[in-house]
């Protein structure tokens, strides 16, 4: 029996301590999903809401899950798209420039370095992207991440020298424009 399944097994139990684990192992994953699909349209408290609401939808129909179809990974990362999904469609905001007292595109305020970088680190793809969340954003250790990844720590390490190398690379030629 894999790990997913003695987890999704033991949610399904209702035992509280497989809640805790799961929010502990995925929280970093459903991060990186949300901000790769929704980028900087939403707020820090609304991806801690979405995360919030995939585990509540998650401990009250843990039986909605067949490992038999997919990974538990994959339903999460569903839950949190269709999360978004709402999010988004309740949260349109109809203004103007006219509205916000801005009469030129220049006047906006260019976006951080932080949100800029971030951003780029949503294009290493999704799994080198959840390496760096998991150790940069959260402080995981290389060991962590290996264990919720199911991935050697050399190549954890591997993974963020590379990462590293190429966001390099991507942030120099975009200031070359």
């Amino acid at each position: 029996m894999t790990a997913e399944m003695k987890l999704l097994c033991s949610l399904q139990a209702r035992e509280e301590q497989a809640l805790e684990q799961a929010i502990r192992t995925y929280t970093p994953y459903l991060s990186t999903v949300i901000f790769r699909a929704a980028g900087n349209s939403l707020s820090k408290e609304d991806t801690e809401e979405i995360v919030s609401d995939v585990f509540l939808s998650l401990w009250k129909n843990p039986e909605r899950i067949d490992l038999q179809k997919g990974t538990l990974r994959a339903y999460l990362a569903g839950a949190a798209r269709n999360q978004i999904c709402k999010r988004l469609r309740v949260w349109k905001p109809e203004l103007s420039l006219e509205d916000l007292g801005v009469d030129t595109l220049e006047a906006i305020p260019a976006p951080s370095s932080d949100s800029l970088l971030w951003d780029t680190v949503a294009e290493l793809g999704e799994e080198d992207a959840e390496i760096f969340v998991r150790f940069y954003r959260y402080g995981e250790s290389l060991r962590e991440i290996a264990g919720a990844m199911d991935l050697k720590v050399p190549t954890i390490k591997t993974r963020l020298s590379r990462g590293k190398k190429k966001l390099k690379k991507i942030l120099t030629d975009a200031e070359v424009l």
